[in-house]
């Protein structure tokens, strides 16, 4: 099951309003052999219905459908409403994408890929539903998943999202005063294979690399996006990853950020976020080295990419980021300068002075012309 999470700050001394979206996933078990629990967060939670079959599998807390072309297969999903009152919910059908945080997605966005050929919110029916829970009540809604008729290699992923409909957000107060208010939806995670299909293994690259803005600790800072590619209809699990840039001429130059979860969605690209840290981006000729490996290292991926950064995009970006112009080499540049200038009109005028003295010392003797 996927939590979304997303949290409203607002500060007391603040005149307006700021909304800040924070997206906190917890994957327990996602496509492995750990059951997921359904998680309590906003007082309900969901869970698949009814039993294990030939053609839909349960077992590991989402929906494994296997199916022949054409064939329909209905799903159970249980919405345990934990609040007193009644509420409203939404559903909707997704298909699977990793977002720029390295996460897996399940939103109703139409997901675009050039490598996407079916998205698997289209197996799914209702795409859309709004319905009503009885408070302290556990509801069941039945859906119907399509194995899509075109031949495919590999599986689709996408999910199936509960939402409250409509709702408020709940605030708490932190201990600095700060207004908290939390919206949580749901997700549970759909695979769909065609039966007599074979399983195909992710095929991983780099498409671009551009300067840009990256989300920090410390908040957006200089540094570069690069956009990964997984161009097959496969998902290796959660992922550590390494990135490392380094600039072709300056052998002192490296930059290396380390990332403990990423999740690579079956066709899908996202923008790989590697801050430049405390070094302000530099015009210059650049290359890429990027590691992905599975949980223990039995199989990593190793991709690399050459890429340049231009005089505009690196003053764009350092100025974005807050980074003011060091000037300080043209300070101590002006200063020699004018030091060479003060030293070169002193001997200048030195020596002219000692021209005069040399040339007319005895000019007030008169001179005497001797008689032969």
């Amino acid at each position: 099951m996927i939590l979304k999470r997303e949290v409203q700050v607002l500060k007391p001394k603040v005149r307006f309003l700021f909304l800040i979206s924070f997206i906190f996933t917890m994957i327990t078990g996602l496509f492995g052999a750990t059951n997921v629990r359904a998680a309590t967060s906003g007082d309900y939670t969901i869970k698949p219905g009814g039993e294990s079959n030939d053609v839909v599998n349960i077992d590991n807390g989402s929906y494994m459908v296997t199916g022949k072309p054409g064939q329909t297969a209905q799903l159970k999903l249980m919405v345990v409403n934990k609040a007193s009152d009644t509420r409203n919910f939404i559903y909707y059908a997704a298909t699977a994408y990793t977002n720029n945080n390295g996460t897996l997605s399940y939103d109703d966005t139409n997901v675009k890929d050039p490598s996407l050929k079916i998205q698997t919110k289209d197996a799914l029916s209702p795409k859309k539903s709004i319905f009503k829970v009885p408070g302290n009540t556990t509801a069941t809604i039945t859906l119907n998943v399509t194995v899509p008729k075109k031949k495919f290699a590999g599986t689709l992923m996408g999910g199936v999202t509960i939402a409250p409909y409509k709702e408020k957000a709940k605030g708490s107060v932190s201990d600095n005063g700060t207004l908290i208010k939390n919206k949580f939806s749901y997700s549970i995670p759909v695979q769909i294979h065609q039966t007599g299909q074979p399983k195909v293994q992710p095929k991983y690259s780099v498409r671009t690399v551009k300067p840009g803005l990256v989300q920090t600790f410390k908040g957006r800072k200089q540094g570069v996006l690069a956009n990964v590619h997984n161009s097959t209809n496969s998902y290796a699990g959660t992922l550590s990853a390494k990135a490392v840039v380094t600039k072709k001429g300056d052998k002192s130059f490296k930059i290396t950020q380390n990332y403990s979860s990423q999740d690579i969605a079956s066709t899908t690209n996202y923008d790989l976020s590697i801050p430049w840290g405390k070094k302000t981006l530099q015009s210059g000729n650049y290359h890429l080295k990027l590691t992905y490996k599975t949980d223990g290292g039995l199989k990593s991926w190793v991709l690399n990419k050459d890429f340049a950064i231009t005089n505009n995009d690196a003053a764009k970006y350092n100025k974005l980021a807050g980074i003011k112009p060091n000037y300080l080499w043209l300070y101590i540049l002006l200063g020699i300068l004018a030091l060479a200038i003060i030293l070169g009109l002193g001997i200048y005028l030195g020596k002219r002075n000692n021209n005069k003295n040399n040339n007319g010392g005895d000019g007030n003797q008169p001179t005497r012309r001797r008689r032969r």
